[in-house]
């Protein structure tokens, strides 16, 4: 029954026609994980937080479509959460000043040179080329404002700390919440973590992707982050599910949330799945030739193995998410 509700307050939002992606679907999904692991008094008190957003009335209750029934607790509380975790990508949209005040783009991603913690290794790939010296990231207690925040990374140190201090200002703190449903999404995306470099056709890089055309697709990180759009939510949903539907609750509280594992995990699946031998030769090919670099084919085989990994990634994402709210949120 929970999984029906799910399934039906997450794809309200998708109308025939639009176009949707990782940071739309995704983000819902994984936000739909986070309910069905939360709580009923953490899920609760993760609401309560919302509802001092700035833009609450803006972009939370003016947004519920009239199937919600807003007297329904559980329903009200599963499309605010998901609305919440998409709310980032809707804040480019928004006017100013507010656009300015909450949009910031460098947050999503990582430069690939970066290292911290768990993550050792580098999140670039390079063709051709040297490698570019590694970045020795700050530590996490260093993050203390938001001036400090450069990356995905940072980002969730500063809205980590902001979100569980209880005695921060409850609209920032309504704010963080919403960064942290999306940004602990955004760094299990394999593109948000590295970029490819070659001598000429790359020499600035691929931008995680976006600078790789491929046929269907708009780009390499577009189909990334579409990879389950033609699935659908309704065949999406329980996949994303059964990926996490074996951890038992003594893992669950035993396990510590460490964002830069997450990010070398990202990282590991980028260097050896997402950017393929294929993709390279062509890049040297048309390094060697003075050429552009055409359109990369994906195979059936490719788009299957990128759907698959997509599923486990926002499961995992949804999971440790609502750990994180369990343990650390008073």
């Amino acid at each position: 029954m929970r999984l029906l509700l799910l399934i039906i307050l997450i794809t309200s939002p998708l109308l025939p026609g639009t176009t949707f992606a990782w940071d739309s679907v995704g983000h819902r999904l994984s936000a739909a994980v986070v309910v069905s692991f939360l709580s009923d008094e953490k899920r609760e008190a993760l609401t309560e937080i919302l509802r001092a957003h700035p833009r609450f009335e803006e972009d939370f209750l003016n947004q519920i479509p009239d199937f919600v029934d807003q007297n329904n607790e559980m329903q009200l509380q599963t499309w605010v959460l998901g609305q919440a975790a998409y709310w980032p990508d809707i804040a480019r949209g928004i006017p100013s000043p507010d656009r300015a005040r909450f949009n910031h783009p460098t947050w999503h991603y990582t430069d690939g040179a970066w290292i911290r913690g768990a993550a050792q290794t580098q999140g670039n790939s390079y063709v051709g080329v040297s490698p570019f010296d590694t970045i020795q990231g700050e530590a996490a207690s260093s993050i203390r404002t938001e001036r400090q925040v450069h990356n995905v990374v940072t980002a969730i140190d500063y809205n980590a700390r902001l979100l569980t201090d209880s005695t921060q200002d409850l609209a920032d703190r309504a704010v963080a919440l919403c960064w942290i449903l999306h940004l602990m999404g955004d760094i299990h995306q394999p593109l948000h973590t590295g970029s490819l470099f070659s001598q000429t056709v790359l020499e600035v890089g691929d931008a995680g992707g976006n600078r790789i055309s491929t046929n269907p697709h708009r780009n390499l990180h577009a189909a990334w982050d579409g990879a389950l759009r033609d699935d659908g939510i309704n065949a999406s949903l329980p996949l994303v599910l059964e990926s996490v539907a074996g951890f038992t609750n003594s893992e669950l509280q035993n396990s510590e949330s460490d964002w830069t594992l997450w990010m070398a995990e990202s990282r590991e699946i980028l260097l050896s799945i997402v950017y393929t031998e294929e993709m390279k030769n062509a890049i040297r090919a048309a390094d060697s030739d003075g050429t552009d670099l055409k359109d990369q084919p994906l195979s059936a085989e490719y788009i299957a193995g990128m759907k698959n990994v997509s599923r486990q990634r926002l499961g995992l994402a949804g999971l440790r998410m609502a750990i994180f709210f369990e343990k650390e949120l008073n």
